[in-house]
């Protein structure tokens, strides 16, 4: 019973929640389907490879520069030392980015070595099997030997296995709280010391 000048009790609890809410109960069915659709467009592109061939890049900001990806594609710089055409360059299975910048002088030899190995491993088809090979295509030897790869060779993972030894002495004796301690403390005084440096050279 509603009493006094109060508001009218509106309490709206049929909310439909069921309609704000997304589950996965599908996801072990995607994973299928996705790989059905890989085997698919593999047979479907026979004899080229599914995919395209990407370049080693690091991931960009402070937290994320020492992880190392594939990237879009290869930059114009990339191509013309690889000896590359960029008008050729998609119709034989390479990505070009136009807008990447090749900044470190390691990733940038890393990728060249990288077009340059797949050059030497590229076969090149005839447009037209009646007229037979041009200039720059396959031998019939090569091509009756030519097998389908599945995927390009992704990020070269360098595996550090560290041999086991007894421990020493000196890191028994080692604590992490009192090195963290000092470490905090040290900067502390630091901070204190230039700061009255500081005051000193204004006044």
């Amino acid at each position: 019973m509603v009493r006094h000048n109060n508001q009218i009790p509106n309490a709206h609890f049929h909310k439909h929640w069921q309609e704000y809410i997304k589950t996965r109960f599908d996801q072990p069915m995607k994973k299928v389907k996705r790989a059905s659709r890989r085997h698919t467009k593999a047979a479907r592109v026979f004899p080229r490879p599914p995919g395209y061939l990407r370049p080693i890049v690091r991931c960009p900001t402070l937290a994320y520069k020492n992880k190392v990806r594939l990237g879009r594609g290869f930059t114009l710089e990339e191509l013309k030392e690889a000896d590359v055409d960029v008008r050729v360059a998609k119709t034989i299975g390479i990505a070009v980015d136009h807008r990447r910048r090749s900044s470190n002088e390691e990733a940038f030899k890393q990728n060249v070595e990288r077009l340059k190995v797949y050059k030497t491993k590229l076969l090149i088809f005839p447009r037209n099997p009646r007229v037979g090979p041009k200039k720059g295509d396959s031998s019939k030897e090569e091509l009756s030997k030519a097998v389908q790869q599945k995927s390009h060779s992704g990020v070269p993972r360098e595996k550090v296995a560290a041999e086991a030894r007894p421990i020493t002495d000196e890191e028994r004796k080692f604590s992490a709280v009192a090195a963290l301690s000092k470490a905090r403390e040290d900067k502390k005084a630091a901070n204190k010391e230039w700061s009255k440096k500081l005051n000193k050279d204004r006044t």
